[in-house]
């Protein structure tokens, strides 16, 4: 239900976009992946939209804001969808035992701290640090004349003169 829930909003938000359908189909499955195991069906189906919708508006936001580029939607659907779910499942599941023998229950508390370890502590800084250091070998940027062509205009050519030496030994070989 969560994977129709996330199809049907990402068509919906998107008007249609198949990038969108798609990734609100993903979206809605790690939307409501946190209780996946408790949830009703239309819980997790609700829930799938819901994230879905989250995901789609702070990827345009973010985009828009910060003018940060999430060419493939990974953020939005892994990180807002994805943050989303931890959360909602906090307030959903709220009483539900987090453990077998029900010593600790399910809290939006809990869920939130675990939400800020997991994204911020185990995601974020990790990330920002080794980007510094790639940014400190200067390998984290293409070079600039590649950025200005595009990337995929430059490898193309470099695959075309690869392949052009190829032909051109085997042409010298056959030639001897």
């Amino acid at each position: 239900m969560s994977l129709a829930g996330g199809l049907l909003a990402g068509y919906m938000l998107s008007k249609g976009d198949s990038f969108w359908t798609f990734s609100g189909g993903l979206g809605g499955i790690i939307a409501a992946s946190a209780g996946n195991d408790l949830y009703h069906p239309l819980q997790a189906f609700l829930i799938a939209i819901a994230g879905v919708w989250v995901a789609y508006k702070l990827h345009y936001w973010v985009e828009r804001k910060f003018k940060i580029d999430d060419a493939v939607g990974a953020v939005a659907v892994h990180g807002y969808a994805g943050s989303f779910g931890v959360i909602i499942a906090g307030f959903m599941l709220w009483g539900y035992p987090a453990v077998a023998d029900g010593s600790v229950t399910i809290t939006p508390w809990g869920q939130i701290g675990g939400a800020i370890i997991m994204f911020v502590v185990l995601g974020f800084i990790p990330t920002y640090i080794v980007a510094r250091i790639l940014k400190a070998m200067d390998v984290l940027r293409i070079p600039h004349e590649v950025e200005l062509a595009g990337l995929d205009y430059f490898e193309e050519q470099t695959m075309a003169s690869d392949g052009q030496v190829i032909v051109d030994a085997e042409l010298a070989e056959a030639n001897k």
